[in-house]
């Protein structure tokens, strides 16, 4: 957020939780997430994401990934929607148990709360992405119980340093059902 003072920034952030609006954040590398803010801190943004109407996860994005968030006339139209078809169905309990203070106490609530994680980062060439169950956290990394499409988990999981994730996501569609079906 180039344009706005840390201060400026973070009232915006507020203003749209309080309001519950829906937003587009947009990260450095362009690509946005969709959805609603419902937490924040000094290292981080959470939101609950969005996807053809419906509430999909929560990603965790450090602030320095995060260019713009825009709240434009579409958005207004989608929490329209959202609201008249009473979509808004925050869970205040996993929001409340989720700690943003830094990297380690942030993946300790969400292994306190038994979540599967994805973890990205587009820091390297090929990109990263690691999903599974939380094994260990260090003051430096976090070693996830990695697994692939198939549902096979892999016999070596992955260590993951900090200062290389660039997302979080946990309590989604997409991890709470695929490790039901894990090999």
């Amino acid at each position: 957020m180039a344009d706005l003072s840390n201060k400026e920034f973070k009232k915006l952030i507020e203003k749209h939780i309080d309001k519950v609006n829906f937003v587009k954040t947009i990260l450095n590398d362009d690509s946005a997430i969709f959805g609603f803010i419902v937490k924040y801190s000094d290292e981080f943004l959470m939101i609950e994401e969005t996807y053809d109407f419906s509430l999909t996860g929560i990603k965790i994005v450090p602030y320095e990934n995060v260019k713009s968030i825009r709240h434009n006339k579409f958005d207004k139209v989608r929490k329209e929607i959202f609201t008249e078809e009473g979509l808004i169905k925050l869970n205040h309990n996993i929001i409340d148990k989720t700690s943003l203070t830094d990297f380690g106490s942030l993946l300790k609530s969400i292994k306190k709360q038994k979540f599967h994680c994805i973890i990205e980062s587009r820091k390297k060439k090929t990109g990263y992405f690691s999903i599974g169950k939380i094994l260990e956290i260090t003051e430096k990394s976090v070693t996830i119980q990695n697994y692939d499409a198939t549902g096979k988990i892999y016999k070596k999981p992955d260590e993951v340093l900090f200062n290389n994730i660039e997302l979080i996501n946990f309590n989604d569609n997409y991890s709470k059902t695929f490790r039901k079906y894990l090999k």
